[in-house]
C-alpha cells in the first residue's frame, strides 16, 4: 500500500470552517481571511504553548498607530489576492499530541480571541490583561460549552478521525506531513510625510 502525504493546515482550514459554519458566536467570520499556518515547537516539555492567533490590524482595526512620534504598520498578508486578518498557528508536535477534545477546545480558545466585528484586531477582554481579562480559566468557560457541543457533533465523521492521530501516529501514518509556515509578520515604522 503507498502512502498518502497529508497538508495539516489545509485540513485544520477545512475543520475551520466547520466550526465557523456550526457556531453562532463565529457566524460573522470570513475563513477565507484566516491564514491557518503550523509552527514548530523548541521544547517536548509539558506546558508551552499550542496555538496562537496573530491579529494583523492593531486596535479596533485600525492599519497604521503612531507611538512615540513614530508611525506602524503590519505587513499585508495576501493569500490568492485576499488580505488576511488573522494568521492562527498550530504548534507541532505539541498541538497534535494532544486529545481530540482538547485540540477542538484550543481551536475554540484561539478562534475566541478574534474581535467579533472580524476587523482583524482581537477580543479586547480587560484594560491590562486584554488577551484572557482578569482570568484565562473564566475565559476558557466562555467558549468551553461551544467546542463541547461541537465535538459531540464531530464524532462520527473523518475530522474526528484526523483528530486521534497524535504527532507520531500521523508521521506513521502518512508519507509527508505538509503545512503552511510563516514567519511571524512584525509591525514597521512607516514614513507619514
Amino acid at each position: 500500500m503507498i502512502k498518502q502525504s497529508i497538508n495539516l493546515t489545509d485540513t485544520l482550514t477545512l475543520l475551520i470552517h466547520e466550526i465557523v459554519k456550526e457556531t453562532e458566536e463565529f457566524k460573522s467570520f470570513d475563513v477565507n481571511k484566516i491564514l491557518i499556518c503550523c509552527s514548530e515547537n523548541r521544547t517536548t516539555g509539558k506546558g508551552g504553548i499550542y496555538g496562537k492567533l496573530l491579529p494583523m490590524r492593531f486596535e479596533n482595526g485600525v492599519e497604521i498607530v503612531r507611538h512615540k512620534d513614530l508611525y506602524y504598520t503590519i505587513p499585508k498578508v495576501k493569500v490568492n489576492n485576499i488580505e488576511m486578518l488573522y494568521i492562527l498557528y498550530f504548534y507541532i508536535p505539541k498541538f497534535f499530541d494532544l486529545s481530540p477534545e482538547k485540540k477542538i477546545h484550543i481551536i475554540f480558545h484561539e478562534l475566541y480571541h478574534i474581535n467579533p466585528d472580524f476587523n482583524g484586531d482581537i477580543r479586547r477582554m480587560g484594560k491590562v490583561k486584554t488577551m484572557h481579562g482578569h482570568s484565562k480559566k473564566e475565559y476558557d468557560k466562555a467558549c468551553i460549552d461551544e467546542a463541547e457541543k461541537f465535538y459531540c457533533k464531530i464524532k462520527e465523521t473523518s475530522f474526528h478521525a484526523f483528530l486521534e492521530l497524535n504527532s507520531i501516529e500521523l508521521k506513521e501514518r502518512f508519507a509527508a506531513l505538509n503545512y503552511k509556515k510563516m514567519k511571524k509578520p512584525k509591525p514597521v515604522i512607516i514614513n507619514m510625510n
